[in-house]
Parts: C-alpha cells; sequence; structure tokens
C-alpha cells in the first residue's frame, strides 16, 4: 500500500481522537484531576534549587576526589534533613584495575595546590589553584619545576616536534591533553605543559576569549607529569612573544597526585507501598568543576528538589504513599553509573523507567542553550515519552500566558526574582552525553528521558557559575521531573484509561507525521513509526495491567496496519550478531574506550587510552553516536543485519547497509559481538 493511499484514512482518525471530548472539568494534565498537580506545584521551589546550585558550586567535584566526596556528604545531609531516612552513599572501588564488567575503573584523584608563575622577563603569578579551580588540569601530578616554554603547536603529531628540543622544558599546545602528554612528556621528556584545548565547541567558541577551560589528563597514566590550563588570550600572548624571539621561563609547582579511590554515589528513595510493583528512578551527575553551576550542580540541585518536594507534599497527605518506589541517585558521571548498574542487578530489575538531568538551569541570554527533552531510546520506546510529553506542554503554555500578562507569576510557573521568559525548549530523538546513556543500553535497558540545556557557551569553563542560573527556569524543571516520576510511580488505575487516550492520540500524530516518501525508506519510516505505538502502548500495559485488553486491541489494530504499511523484503546481510555476556553498557565509559583497549592502542598498556582507529562510515556521520549506540542495542540475537538496518532506518535515518555490517564487524573484531 503507498503512502498517499494510507495517509487519509490515518488522518481522518486521528482527528477523532484529538476532538473526542473528555468529562468534567478541563484537565492541565489529561490523565491527572487538577488536585495533583497543584499539590505538587505548591510544594517546588526554584530559588531553593538555585542556593542548592549554589552549595554544590563552592567544590571541585573531580571523580574520586576529596571535593567530589564532600559534595557527596553534603547531598546526603541535605536529603536525611528533607526527611528522605534512608539516604546513603555507596561507594566503588575506582584504583585502576578494578572491573566494572568491561569497564576497568581510573583512579581518583587528590590536588591540593599549584602555581604557575613567570620567572623571566616578566615575573608575575598567572595562574593558582585552588583559587581558580580549572586553572590545574586534572590528574596532574606532583612538581616544581622552572624551565623554558617551547611552543609546540597542537603538540599530537610528531611533526609538531620536529626540530624543537622539549626535554625539561614546558610546553604549550592546544590539542588534547592525553595525546600531548604522551608525545611531549613521556615521549619527549618534556616536564609538563600549558594548554588551551578548546573542548565543548559551539557557535561562540570563539568570542569570550577569557575563557579557561577544564582540563583532563588520563587518570589511567601513573606517570602523568602536569598541565595548566590558559584562556585563548593568554595562549596567543605566549605563541606571540615566542614568535618574537623572546625567551619565557616559567616555574611550575604542583601539589597532587593520582591516588585509588572511590566512585561515590548517593542514593535515596521514597518508599513504594507494592515492593513487587518496580520502582521509577531520577539521576543526575554530582561530578564536575567548581562551580560547574549548570554542569551539573543543576541537575543535582533539581532532582534533589523532586525528592524535597514529594516527600514534603506525602508528609503532610497532600499526596498519598506511591505504588512504586522513587530511587533517586547522585553520580559521578557515567562510570558511576556504570559502576552501580553492574554491581546492582536486583536493583536494575526493578526499575521500571526513569529521568536524566545534565544541566537544566541556564539563562538564555547567557549560555545561549535551550531546554531539550529527549525521548526514551527508539529501541525501546516507552510510555514515559508521552508522559513527560503533557507535563512540558502544560509548562510551556502556562509559561507563554504569563509572558503575554495573562495570569500570575505562580500560575506561569516563575519563581520570582528569577526570570519571567516563556520556556524554551523542544521534545527531541535520543540524544547521547550523558548518564541516560549507561542506564539505556540494552545490557540493562531501562527507559529513560533526559532532560538538558544545549548548547552552553560556559560549560568546563571557570564561568560556568551560579548567576547564569535562573530559578524560574530550575523550578520548572523540578515541577516537570516531579510530576513525570509522580506519574510512573503513583497513577492509579482508575486514571489509567484517560492516560491509555492520551498516549493513543499522541502515537497516532507521530505516525501521521512519518516520512512521506513513496520510496522504501520513506514506507519503512511509517511502517516503524506504527511498531513504534504499539511498543509504546505494551509498556503502558505493563505498569497498569488494568488497561492490558484495551492496550491488546489498539496493538492488534497497529500490527494489522504495519502489515499493510510495510515495504518488501530487501535482506542483503542475513548474519545474526548475538552480544557477548561480557560487554554490559555503553562502550565509551568516560575515560574509558572499550574499543581502542580492546584492538590496542599505540602502546598496549595503558587501558582505553589513545590508539586503535574505530571510526567507520557509520560513526562519522552527523548522528553517528546514535547511530552506532542504537546499532549494539538492537543486537538481540534474533535481528539480522539487514533486519537493524531496517529498524534504524525506519527509527532514525536511511543507512546503507553497508556502513552497518562495518560497524558490527568492527564490534565482531572487538569481541563485542559475536555471528550466531
Amino acid at each position: 500500500m503507498s503512502l498517499s493511499a494510507f495517509r487519509t484514512p490515518l488522518a481522518h482518525a486521528v482527528g477523532l481522537l484529538i476532538v473526542l471530548p473528555c468529562p468534567g472539568q478541563p484537565r492541565a494534565i489529561a490523565f491527572w484531576p487538577n488536585e495533583v498537580p497543584a499539590a505538587i506545584h505548591a510544594e517546588i521551589d526554584g530559588n531553593a534549587a538555585l542556593e542548592t546550585v549554589r552549595e554544590l558550586g563552592r567544590f571541585h567535584r573531580v571523580h574520586g576526589s576529596p571535593g567530589y566526596a564532600a559534595a557527596a556528604e553534603l547531598m546526603k545531609k541535605k536529603l536525611l534533613a528533607a526527611g528522605l531516612s534512608d539516604a546513603a552513599i555507596e561507594r566503588f572501588p575506582a584504583d585502576g584495575k578494578t572491573r566494572y564488567a568491561h569497564f576497568v575503573s581510573y583512579y581518583g584523584w587528590n590536588p591540593v595546590s599549584a602555581r604557575l608563575e613567570e620567572v623571566s622577563p616578566r615575573p608575575a603569578l598567572v595562574e593558582a589553584f585552588p583559587e581558580l579551580p580549572v586553572a590545574l588540569a586534572d590528574y596532574s601530578q606532583d612538581a616544581d619545576v622552572t624551565a623554558e616554554l617551547v611552543d609546540v603547536g597542537a603538540g599530537t603529531s610528531p611533526k609538531d616536534f620536529e626540530g624543537r628540543d622539549v626535554r625539561g622544558k614546558i610546553v604549550v599546545a592546544d590539542g588534547a591533553l592525553p595525546s600531548v602528554h604522551r608525545l611531549a612528556c613521556l615521549e619527549r621528556g618534556a616536564a609538563g605543559f600549558l594548554s588551551d584545548f578548546p573542548n565543548q565547541p559551539s557557535a561562540w567558541s570563539d568570542d569570550d576569549r577569557d575563557l579557561v577551560r577544564w582540563g583532563h589528563l588520563s587518570p589511567y597514566e601513573v606517570s602523568n607529569r602536569f598541565a595548566f590550563m590558559l584562556s585563548k588570550r593568554q595562549a596567543a600572548a605566549y605563541r606571540a612573544r615566542l614568535a618574537a624571539g623572546e625567551k619565557v621561563v616559567l616555574r611550575a609547582r604542583v601539589q597532587a597526585r593520582l591516588v585509588p579511590a572511590t566512585y561515590d554515589v548517593v542514593v535515596a528513595t521514597i518508599p513504594g507501598t507494592d515492593p513487587g510493583a518496580g520502582e521509577v528512578v531520577l539521576t543526575a551527575h554530582l561530578c564536575h568543576e567548581s562551580a560547574g553551576a549548570n554542569d551539573n550542580a543543576s541537575g543535582s540541585a533539581a532532582i534533589f528538589e523532586v525528592a524535597r518536594a514529594l516527600e514534603s507534599a506525602i508528609a503532610r497527605r497532600a499526596l498519598p504513599a506511591p505504588r512504586r518506589a522513587i530511587r533517586f541517585l547522585w553520580l559521578p558521571e557515567i562510570a558511576g553509573s556504570q559502576a552501580y548498574l553492574v554491581r546492582h542487578p536486583e536493583t536494575v530489575k526493578r526499575l521500571v523507567a526513569g529521568i536524566h538531568m545534565d544541566m537544566v538551569g541556564g539563562l538564555l541570554a547567557t549560555t545561549k542553550g535551550t531546554f531539550h527533552l529527549s525521548r526514551a531510546a527508539e529501541s525501546h520506546p516507552h510510555v514515559a515519552t508521552d508522559i513527560a510529553q503533557a507535563w512540558f506542554d502544560e509548562v510551556v503554555a502556562a509559561s507563554q500566558q504569563y509572558a503575554e500578562g495573562r495570569g500570575d507569576p505562580y500560575a506561569g510557573f516563575a519563581w520570582p526574582p528569577g526570570s519571567r521568559e516563556p520556556f524554551l525548549g523542544d521534545v527531541r530523538q535520543l540524544e547521547m552525553g550523558s548518564d541516560h546513556e549507561v542506564f539505556e543500553e540494552s545490557s540493562f535497558g531501562v527507559p529513560m528521558v533526559y532532560f538538558h540545556d544545549y548548547p552552553d557557551v560556559t560549560i568546563h569553563t571557570n564561568k560556568d557559575q551560579p548567576e547564569n542560573l535562573d530559578a524560574t527556569k530550575l523550578g520548572r524543571v523540578a515541577y516537570l521531573g516531579a510530576g513525570i516520576a509522580w506519574t510512573l510511580a503513583a497513577l492509579p488505575d482508575a486514571e489509567a484509561p484517560r492516560l491509555l487516550r492520551y498516549a493513543r492520540s499522541q502515537g497516532e500524530a507521530r505516525i501521521a507525521l512519518s516520512r512521506g516518501e513513496d520510496d522504501r525508506d520513506g514506507i519503512l519510516a511509517a511502517h516503524h513509526a506504527i511498531l513504534t505505538e504499539a511498543e509504546t502502548l505494551r509498556t503502558l500495559a505493563a505498569l497498569w495491567p488494568s488497561t492490558a485488553a484495551a492496550v491488546q486491541r489498539e496493538e492488534d489494530r497497529l500490527r494489522d496496519m504495519a502489515a499493510i504499511v510495510k515495504p518488501p523484503a530487501a535482506a542483503t546481510d542475513t548474519r545474526v550478531p548475538v552480544r557477548s555476556p561480557e560487554v554490559r553498557g555503553p562502550l565509551n565509559v568516560y575515560y574509558f574506550d572499550y574499543l581502542a583497549d580492546a584492538l590496542g592502542d599505540a602502546r598496549g598498556d595503558r587501558p582505553g587510552v589513545g590508539g586503535a582507529d574505530a571510526e567507520t562510515a557509520l560513526t562519522r556521520r552527523p548522528r553517528g553516536d546514535v547511530l552506532a549506540y542504537e546499532t549494539l542495542n538492537l543486537v538481540d540475537g534474533k535481528r539480522s543485519v539487514s533486519d537493524i538496518r531496517d529498524t534504524l532506518a525506519g527509527r532514525y535515518e536511511p543507512v546503507p547497509a553497508a556502513e552497518i555490517a562495518a560497524y558490527l564487524d568492527l564490534l565482531a573484531r572487538a569481541k563485542v559481538i559475536a555471528w550466531k
């Protein structure tokens, strides 16, 4: 059946669903009586969330460091004070040898002080740590060196060092720090280096030449020297002086060491009334540089505000105890999630869905980033996406009305003295870059919606400060998180049919908007849009069994429709890949690159550092990170290479089968998969 013949009856069906009247008074959230969102709104305090950001921003929160440990203790103390009586810190070894499935843990870091001074010809203090927390690159180690400065350009290729004697000297370079360290320090004897490596680029990256970016050496390299981070202005000035023939002598003093440490995970729960009903999880990474306000004190503060608000509403009986428990986790980014999930398989089995927050409070005028709500991965779609859409739409509409002069600040979800702007954001497909990738990886399979601001011109710099955040935005995000979590945990069976109607309307709209081309990939898009909605409704029935019969009828209808809107088979690669049980979780875990580790690096003795070229045509695509991640998620021992290709083409974008095959062949070489 052609798509053109399919669209007319579908559009008519969508229209009927949307205009069906709903009995009773209008609801802000279609599947909740207005008393429930009102009770949540009454407890949320955006100003309190901003104050939590300020508290966390005082700590330099590097994985396995004293600053991170202090921040974890602060969160535990605040949770206990808020009534979450089981709040605790779980500690997992980070010692360079403990494995969490395929991931090899790295060391912690104990930085005490560092000073970079120019000795001649212009004696002056250049910068100091901890006064400027990002001045010292993470995982730098002890030094007291007075040496000449040498410019090596990027410092990441042997050609950059031709004709330059750097032994015993300090170099200035703008390449990736671990590569510069290997070539300059380990291979050529440099004492250390200065860097203005431009990580996290955006359209505004060259506008502020005084940003000092947060840098990292390898946490696996026990022979690390040191690196100081400079602004572009500082680095350019040194390069100009050196190019003019000036001899610059610097003194670098560092007191810091790589040490065996722990990944500390703060855990708290709101208990559920039915231990067999599973748990909802909210996560945020607690780590990053000081102040690390938007990234990610904001997400940490927002999920704390969710925990505090829901616990308070339950305590004063504005809300009943939820059926499902709600679990809150503050983690070292990605590595902490990997460690926690590998060590808690019994908890993983109970997690039905969740919310991850990473960068959620930025002022648009300052950070340039808008809010994005990423849906659950298309490899395992979930009704959490529809629930999130409903709460998101309410905040957007209410904030817009208030900004246009209709209503008061409270109704517009504004927290004076925060902003009065409309809530600017969107709902989009899966995006990568934070802990939700660990939870959603098929080894663990926890569907997550992901809250994040992007881009952010202050991310990973000395200017990611609390004054760039907004109490109103933090309040809105906390309200969204609380509403979504409460729906997943506490929606009564009596309201579940309303959620089913809402989810059906959202699904039919997405089907109607699926690609319109009449070629094979266009038909695949429509086919998979239908299948995705059937899978989504099945997750609703799993959480609310009273809807099972209605969902089954709807699923049968959708599968009949999918059978009609189905392209002819075009299998070109019938091989079936199977996952290795030894590889659980994403292949990249913060500083660890499993493919480089498995396929060999330049020296072959440092886990996950340097080495093997794991890029393929698939990973070089604009959304190659998502496509590669979902390719592995779709390996279930049943789908062939062609099946995986068609699923990606239908749910994301058309991809040549040869690119999928080449990536899977790479994974087979690394023993991530085997061929059935």
